[in-house]
């Protein structure tokens, strides 16, 4: 059975906050296990969940890319619109994919703390374009009415077991990108 998580306020927050992030990476955990996936970049997930969110308050790893920049690169957003430190040109030996840095794991978030301690310059999010957070996955696996909150706005009962479905590799886009709907596609309006 899979505990529903809450969204947690007040005093009470950061504590719901932790117990989420623990619950999550044991539900995460369940879940990945039933599909074939590297035991490198799961282990990488989950033993860096926490240091990835530690980085700071409302930072975030990004890939991106640049007009001026060969193919995808590796970042930290400063904050949700803030800019983005290129983390790649602070270490050139980084990986520039998401999974061959989480595959590398402490050595490439040691690298990502070095940079955000150093005051690496940083490229406007108007320079930017980011990509999916990880690119070409192999497969994509999500929980589905996960959060209460979601339950209340779609009007559904709470599930009591995790409902689980895939998605093909190639449906995942970048956060601000378009989803195309093929052109034979029809389109209901009412």
């Amino acid at each position: 059975m899979m505990k529903v998580m809450e969204s947690a306020e007040g005093d009470e927050g950061e504590r719901g906050r932790k117990q989420d992030v623990v619950g999550f990476r044991r539900r995460l955990r369940k879940v990945l296990m039933l599909v074939p996936v590297s035991k490198t970049l799961l282990t990488a997930v989950l033993q860096n969940h926490k240091v990835i969110c530690q980085l700071s308050r409302g930072m975030r790893l990004v890939q991106f890319q640049t007009p001026y920049l060969k193919g995808p690169h590796l970042g930290l957003e400063e904050k949700d619109g803030g800019g983005v430190i290129n983390l790649n040109a602070f270490d050139p030996s980084l990986p520039k994919t998401m999974r061959e840095f989480l595959e590398q794991g402490e050595t490439a978030l040691s690298v990502a703390k070095r940079a955000l301690e150093s005051k690496q310059p940083i490229l406007k999010r108007s320079e930017v374009t980011f990509l999916s957070p990880i690119t070409q996955p192999d497969k994509v696996v999500c929980v589905g009415m996960n959060y209460v909150d979601h339950c209340k706005e779609q009007n559904v009962p709470v599930p009591t077991e995790p409902i689980i479905f895939s998605k093909f590799g190639s449906s995942i886009v970048g956060p601000y990108d378009d989803i195309v709907l093929p052109s034979k596609s029809k389109i209901h309006t009412t």
